[in-house]
């Protein structure tokens, strides 16, 4: 996850001219309206919600007092949510289109994010969940897509399935396994070193995909898996064997320098042993030779040095990330795995039985596409717009006058999302003759 993902997201506001927007955290240097960069700092929704509940804790019956500080807080709410469904809604309804089309490259991928993103924190959670499914379905069409060359271009791949085991969807998790085995299989390389890691990847992937597959009693992807595991334990053994070999080679080349060393050792004795003159001109050689060679070997191990600490410095910076980025990466971990929460198991299942599809497809481009345009994965993303439009009307409630829509409408607003509040404003319309 880069780390512009991992910024926080919410409502920015020029201070010159008051226009507001929605983006990451310091992405806008300046107002694109006035051009001015008196820009306020971001103010997301979690950060109003947690106002609310302080507020709460202060008094639990301040929905039922008008104070000024609660209206803010309602007034602010909304505005806000309004703000995050309009901007979802507009980045979704331009993307889809290339989406479904086959484009996943970063741009879109981007995109979605953001709209996850917006849609988890307002509630939509069934929207977020979609979003979710496409980013993960995404990521998986550009890995399998890709030549294999180094360890890095697996990492399409890996983020693919570590959405989906967010997603608890099982059999989609198992397919990238799979599939990630199998282009680490096909891996073009001519360095041994890396062959040897990548058959010792895909191995690992195998078997946790001959585990799952021999449980769900799949006979015939049991047997694909146990051929694809024989034939990367031999490419293995080789790989091993000719690694060795080159090692060997290394040793025998050291032993025969150490024995050119002596010799050269022993011609220098017979030289020293020549004559007088030659004897002082050898002594005004070395010693030239002798300083000429301390200076090299100083600068020499002063850049060795250099390189070697900024290998460590870089080394740790991408090892050890900073506290924040990987608190982030948990806060969009808890997200994907509450908007999976919150879909109805007879819509998730057959979103999750796809993955049986992607495990028996080869590694092949339009894998992925062919499971896109199916009726099941297209009717979750044509429902995103409709939901988000009816989200968008139902926060107009929020301003009615207290008999009409009950204070507590606020409080579930907080605590459960707009999915509750979509479903209370309709038992509301269907019981209330007035309303």
């Amino acid at each position: 996850m880069t780390k512009s993902r991992s910024l926080k997201v919410g409502v920015e506001r020029c201070i010159n001219c008051g226009h507001k927007w929605i983006d990451y955290s310091q992405a806008r240097e300046f107002c694109f309206m006035c051009g001015r960069k008196n820009v306020s700092e971001t103010l997301s929704l979690t950060d109003i919600k947690n106002a609310i509940n302080s507020l709460r804790n202060e008094d639990k019956q301040y929905l039922d007092k008008h104070t000024k500080r609660a209206s803010v807080l309602k007034q602010r709410y909304r505005e806000t949510a309004d703000l995050y469904l309009t901007r979802a809604k507009d980045i979704y309804s331009k993307i889809k289109p290339y989406y479904t089309n086959g484009d996943t490259s970063d741009r879109i991928i981007d995109q979605l994010i953001l709209s996850f993103r917006l849609f988890s924190e307002v509630g939509l959670q069934k929207s977020a969940a979609t979003c979710a499914y496409m980013i993960a379905a995404g990521y998986a069409q550009r890995g399998i897509e890709k030549e294999i060359q180094f360890i890095e271009d697996l990492a399409d791949l890996i983020a693919s399935r570590q959405w989906f085991i967010r997603l608890d969807a099982k059999d989609w998790e198992t397919a990238i396994n799979l599939h990630v085995g199998e282009k680490a299989m096909a891996t073009i390389s001519t360095d041994p070193a890396l062959l040897q890691t990548m058959m010792q990847i895909a191995l690992w992937h195998f078997y946790r995909a001959r585990n799952y597959y021999f449980e769900k009693h799949s006979t015939s992807l049991v047997e694909r898996i146990q051929f694809d595991i024989d034939q990367t334990t031999k490419l293995l053994s080789s790989y091993t064997r000719g690694l060795s070999e080159i090692e060997a080679a290394k040793i025998t080349a050291a032993s025969n320098e150490t024995r050119g060393s002596e010799i050269r050792k022993g011609l220098e004795a017979l030289g020293n042993s020549v004559g007088y003159g030659l004897e002082s001109l050898g002594k005004h050689i070395e010693r030239f030779g002798g300083s000429l060679n301390r200076a090299l070997q100083g600068a020499s191990g002063l850049l060795s040095a250099s390189i070697g600490h900024s290998a460590l410095t870089l080394s740790s910076a991408v090892g050890r990330p900073n506290k924040f980025l990987r608190e982030s990466a948990v806060d969009i971990g808890r997200m994907i795995s509450a908007s999976a929460q919150s879909i109805p198991p007879d819509l998730a299942k057959p979103i999750n039985d796809l993955g049986i599809k992607v495990a028996k497809s080869t590694a092949q481009k339009g894998a992925i596409r062919k499971v896109i345009s199916t009726d099941v994965f297209q009717n979750i993303t044509n429902a995103v717009l409709p939901d988000t439009q009816e989200a968008i009307g139902s926060l107009n409630y929020l301003d009615q006058p207290s008999e009409k829509v009950p204070n507590s409408l606020m409080d579930t607003l907080v605590t459960e999302g707009m999915d509750s509040v979509l479903q209370q404003v309709e038992k509301r319309k269907t019981y209330s003759p007035n309303y």
